[in-house]
């Protein structure tokens, strides 16, 4: 394959990348920019001066509670379809069966806009349905959330305007295992390609070879597509191949990461994990003793990485040294089950692991060798589940 970076499409997506200063989050319900109201004022919400965490819980009949982390009050919501599979991306819940995708609004989010942060707080609701159902991936950014089915080759984009006020509203579908978006247009991967597209869904500019597109996320340093032999990173200079290093087969099918830091990582299938830094187009292997569930880099001072193995123990890595972490891996007792899915979730401060069989919810200090700092009952089993509001 002719992998290559493409300055046709750097230059038409730079346009299009308006650095604005603040202004309210357009994914919230009816924000508005008038002087005698506070600065990012949003209609319909509260602004809070820390994130407003939450963890959204759905049984497998689909009943769904609200815990919020800060007051650690309950409250129950209108039910979904009973989910098969879940996605987040910190403010929507997206669950889907055979047959459609509901979309949930958690009602808290966070809006970063580089040198400060806003926190916001309204009331959590489910907003709606999208027709066709199957594992579902959700991205968004300010103006766009993407919805994604990769084993059916389709892709949704609303607006999240919209979405925030309690509508669905598609404005692009088109076929793809990869849509993200990006600005006021979207990146998708499809037929061994990665290409931008305006928001009626046409080619800008030229596309960058991908193999086998699967596995995408959203990054302060730009959107990043997984490829059978590496990734492309999109950012304002356009697209870049970032290729696995030589002799690797084993690359990650998809990527998580703590919202708005430009280090993914992704389960590496002979064992343990990839970190692929998207600001400096570089992989790191991450070994571990073994095989791993779920992976997230935080991204922070100390690169810490928190992962779930087969065993069902929680496992930090430090990797900010960039060396092996081989000695500094801390890990947890058994907290889940052994085999079945592994519901992680990772903020700025904690990870929080589900049992999807009892309900239990264990708050993951990762900082401090993996501390279990609290532990949450909600008191029944949970097929989907979601921390938002960071």
């Amino acid at each position: 394959m002719n992998h290559r970076s493409t300055p046709a499409v750097g230059a038409a997506l730079g346009l299009t990348l308006l650095l604005a200063g603040c202004s309210p989050d357009p994914g919230a319900p009816g924000p508005t920019a008038t002087t005698d109201r506070p600065h990012g004022y949003v209609e319909g919400a509260r602004e809070a001066r820390e994130p407003q965490l939450r963890l959204l819980a759905v049984r497998p009949d689909g009943r769904t509670a609200i815990r919020d982390l800060l007051t650690d009050e309950s409250s129950e919501l209108d039910g979904v379809d009973a989910p098969g599979h879940a996605a987040t991306d910190g403010r929507f819940l997206v669950t889907s069966d055979d047959d459609r995708t509901t979309i949930v609004d958690g009602g808290a989010w966070t809006v970063d806009h580089g040198d400060h942060t806003h926190y916001y707080a309204a009331e959590p609701r489910v907003v709606g349905h999208v027709g066709g159902g199957g594992a579902v991936e959700v991205h968004s950014s300010e103006t766009a959330t993407t919805l994604t089915w990769q084993d059916r080759g389709e892709a949704v984009a609303l607006d999240r305007e919209a979405l925030g006020q309690g509508e669905v509203t598609e404005v692009l579908r088109v076929e793809a295992s990869v849509l993200l978006p990006f600005g006021e247009r979207f990146v998708a991967g499809a037929d061994d390609t990665v290409t931008v597209l305006d928001r009626g869904g046409r080619a800008v500019g030229d596309p960058v070879s991908c193999p086998e597109p699967a596995g995408g996320i959203v990054t302060r340093a730009g959107v990043v597509v997984g490829c059978s032999d590496g990734a492309v990173v999109v950012d304002e200079d356009g697209g870049a191949w970032v290729p696995l290093p030589e002799g690797t087969a084993d690359r990650p099918t998809a990527f998580a990461a703590r919202a708005g830091r430009p280090t993914v990582a992704g389960i590496a299938r002979e064992g343990g994990a990839w970190l692929l830094d998207a600001r400096e187009r570089s992989w790191q292997r991450v070994p571990s003793e073994r095989p791993l569930r779920a992976v997230v880099a935080v991204d922070d001072a100390d690169g810490h990485v928190v992962a779930v193995d087969d065993t069902g123990r929680v496992v930090v890595f430090a990797t900010a040294d960039g060396t092996s972490p081989d000695g500094r891996t801390v890990t947890t007792d058994p907290l889940v089950p052994a085999g079945g899915p592994a519901l992680l979730q990772v903020d700025a401060q904690r990870a929080y692991i589900a049992d999807p069989t009892t309900g239990t919810v264990h708050e993951i200090d990762f900082a401090d060798d993996a501390r279990v700092a609290r532990t949450i009952e909600l008191g029944h089993p949970v097929a989907a589940f979601a921390e938002v509001g960071r």
